[in-house]
């Protein structure tokens, strides 16, 4: 009898633990139109005994008993379809579900909580954090398990729907494409019961992922970062950790700042590789933490070593001055200015050059290369320091001493180039009336300075005879042209006899060398002081026409000439010509 006694009260205790710990709960009850369909959860773990089936019991107002509506059988039915609930019209149904066990011939019961399909709610899910993996770069939004038996998934939205069904309690953004590193994003969940209604959030639940930012001063060698404040958590955030990574050694804490900061200031050494990012930690729950997207930046990798230097100055086209200028184009150079002198001391800012490449050409429109012009060069780095200076440098200029019987030029050495002169190459034309007859070059060494030309081209008649200096760098072939110039002989002018038959093959003009004729002119008048011919162009002269072009009459004529020569002096010349048959 003891022993009956004994083993019932064991059954009594395991049938209070089973119901305490494996009771089955209703999940939902939802009304659909004359129906009720009620769910339950399934029974993990069995106490004693084996399963033996459900009793699902309900009223319809609370004044009336529970009364058995139907029993199921199978352990893994655990919904039931209440068919005309509703009939003739919406009834406040009230229902538990008694789970049996066969324990030994003693049946176990366990009962479920009581639920009303009117008063039927779900609490919302809500997100924990926001955060951004710092290697993928990928936004990941956790929240917590929503354990209320009517949950069944969670939708995810921005301001739009990004994924529905969510079972799992994280999501990692893979179907947006939206980037953290353009902006912070923003992320809410709403929960779904197993009636697939939709607990929808406010305006306060959404999430905000922090956007860092950075910019460096490679002057000062100073990072700025500046990042938005974690949104989620209302002003429940404990701080703001920096974190740093350089030259790839991995991140370390490096400071904290109070929930009311969004901005801090690093100082960094030169040539480095860093990384930042920004964590926000929630006051409450400390494991809550929300990552900002990843900034990379190299600090100052300045390069000191500008090269700056002239390369040559030579005459451009024998119109203005051109300045070949080079630099290390992978150095730091925000601007190059060009200093220029008449005297070689009193320099002062001829250009300030921007944009440019290397190496460049600067053309002096000011400068013809008729005198001495010198120039140097200094430049400047993006921190407005001075960096690097050139050395001086001028052009050639070619110059005329003598005029007698042998034609002496001298040039000022080009001094410039680091390894030398190897050449100056003189040229020489021979002009006639401004054209080019006899190009000629004569090589000498880079020391010389002087040269005398003893040619007799210029006792040709009406001709100019025209020099240049071109040098020649020892390694480069770097090339410095001189100015031009010209060696005009003195003017001769010699008129006909006073006697000339009229026919159509005569002409009257002076000859001579050296004579300009296009600004020479003449007059013919006859014996009473009339004006028989103009003569413009004594080239043609005159043809023994009057002023009707009609043959001028057997006579004596009078002329009258203004003889222009090439160095520009004027010989005035008149006398007597008679016309003969």
């Amino acid at each position: 009898m003891i022993k009956k006694l004994y083993i019932l009260l064991l059954l009594f205790i395991t049938a209070n633990i089973a119901q305490a710990q494996y009771c089955s709960k209703l999940r939902r009850i939802c009304r659909a139109n004359l129906n009720n369909d009620v769910f339950w959860n399934y029974n993990q773990s069995v106490p004693c005994g084996t399963f033996k089936e459900y009793r699902i019991y309900g009223r319809d107002k609370t004044s009336n008993p529970y009364t058995l509506l139907n029993t199921e059988i199978n352990q893994n039915i655990t919904n039931w379809s209440h068919l005309n609930a509703n009939v003739p019209s919406n009834k406040n149904w009230d229902y538990y579900v008694e789970t049996v066990f066969d324990c030994s011939g003693i049946d176990n019961l366990c009962y479920s909580d009581t639920q009303n399909v009117s008063e039927f709610y779900l609490p919302k899910s809500k997100i924990a954090y926001v955060s951004v993996n710092i290697t993928t770069n990928k936004p990941f939004i956790v929240w917590e398990q929503n354990t209320f038996p009517s949950f069944w998934y969670v939708d995810m939205f921005n301001d739009n729907a990004i994924k529905t069904g969510i079972i799992d309690t994280f999501f990692i953004d893979n179907i947006t494409g939206l980037d953290p590193k353009t902006g912070s994003l923003k992320y809410v969940i709403a929960a779904v019961d197993s009636c697939t209604k939709r607990w929808d959030y406010l305006p306060e639940d959404y999430h905000y992922t922090i956007y860092n930012t950075a910019t460096i001063d490679t002057c000062l060698n100073r990072v700025n970062l500046n990042w938005t404040k974690y949104i989620g958590w209302g002003n429940n955030i404990k701080y703001y950790y920096i974190y740093k990574n350089v030259n790839g050694t991995g991140f370390q804490l490096i400071d904290s700042v109070s929930n009311l900061t969004t901005n801090y200031t690093d100082k960094i050494n030169s040539n480095e590789t860093i990384e930042y990012y920004i964590m926000a930690v929630n006051t409450t729950y400390e494991k809550y933490q929300s990552n900002s997207n990843l900034v990379s930046l190299t600090s100052g990798k300045r390069i000191s070593n500008h090269n700056l230097k002239i390369n040559y100055i030579t005459l451009n086209n024998n119109i203005n001055i051109n300045i070949n200028i080079n630099f290390n184009s992978l150095s730091d150079i925000d601007s190059i200015q060009i200093l220029k002198s008449n005297n070689n001391q009193n320099f002062e800012l001829y250009k300030k050059i921007k944009t440019m490449s290397s190496p460049f050409n600067d053309v002096d429109i000011n400068e013809d290369g008729n005198k001495r012009v010198y120039y140097y060069l200094v430049s400047k780095n993006s921190c407005n320091e001075w960096t690097d200076t050139s050395s001086i440098s001028g052009n050639i200029l070619l110059e005329q001493k003598e005029n007698i019987v042998e034609n002496k030029l001298w040039w000022n050495q080009y001094s410039t180039w680091n390894s030398g002169v190897e050449k100056y190459v003189i040229y020489r034309e021979t002009r006639l009336n401004a054209q080019i007859l006899n190009p000629f070059s004569q090589r000498y060494n880079g020391l010389d300075s002087f040269y005398s030309d003893n040619t007799t081209d210029n006792t040709i008649d009406g001709t100019t005879l025209c020099y240049k200096v071109i040098g020649t760098e020892n390694t480069t072939g770097y090339t410095s042209e001189s100015n031009t110039v010209c060696i005009v002989g003195g003017m001769k002018v010699y008129f006909p006899d006073g006697v000339i038959a009229r026919n159509q093959t005569n002409v009257f003009k002076p000859i001579g060398v050296y004579i300009d004729y296009k600004k020479s002119k003449m007059n013919i008048y006859n014996r009473w002081g009339k004006l028989v011919k103009e003569i413009t162009d004594l080239n043609i002269g005159w043809d023994l026409t009057d002023e009707n072009n009609s043959f001028a009459e057997t006579d004596t004529y009078v002329y009258d000439a203004q003889i222009i020569g090439l160095d520009g002096k004027q010989i005035n010349k008149s006398g007597t010509i008679t016309i003969i048959r």
